[in-house]
């Protein structure tokens, strides 16, 4: 599931991306797998056009499975990769924004923390950023220094989810109320 802030436009680089509808402050919860989303059976898969089976292996999660992610909502197919990252999935079961996010801006994620086998970038990695690794293919475990980057952003972030407005906030709590602490004000 996705928070109602983007919107699906082309970008700078021809492709499609997730830009977000208004400003969304460091700290907002932005997605979450919730009990509609769930992976594809070998058998959807073989149902799916040649494009739209190219679509699928290109854009979704590969699972330890080796099933690809199936989202609920198809918005998430385009949320692009970068080396530097907006948003960053925690080990909380959800994404949450790492950096302000301008309205119009981009929404990223870094692809490198979804624990594949190894994920191919085609033609390698052309998001542009100054830390940006270039390569074609990157394999995990990712360097323990760029481990505790994401690290020291995701819980920068996670400080702040009592303090700015979380849209999705209604919806994890009933999938997941144990993250309820995670809603608290310090005392």
């Amino acid at each position: 599931m996705i928070a109602d802030l983007f919107e699906i436009k082309k970008t700078s680089r021809g492709e499609k991306g997730l830009f977000a509808t208004r400003f969304i402050p460091k700290g907002t919860i932005d997605a979450f797998r919730c009990k509609k989303c769930g992976n594809y059976s070998k058998k959807e898969l073989a149902k799916l056009s040649k494009k739209e089976l190219r679509f699928v292996m290109d854009h979704e999660v590969m699972g330890k499975s080796g099933l690809y992610s199936k989202y609920c909502d198809r918005r998430m197919r385009y949320d692009n990769h970068s080396c530097n990252a907006n948003s960053l999935s925690c080990s909380k079961g959800f994404g949450i924004v790492v950096r302000d996010i301008k309205k119009g801006e981009e929404a990223t994620s870094d692809y490198r923390m979804y624990g594949e086998d190894e994920v191919h970038f085609v033609g390698g990695c052309r998001c542009g950023e100054k830390n940006c690794m270039k390569g074609t293919t990157f394999r995990p475990p990712a360097p323990e220094k760029l481990q505790r980057v994401w690290d020291r952003r995701i819980n920068a972030a996670l400080r702040l989810i009592p303090y700015v407005k979380q849209p999705l906030k209604a919806k994890l709590l009933k999938e997941h109320p144990g993250l309820s602490y995670l809603f608290e004000k310090a005392k």
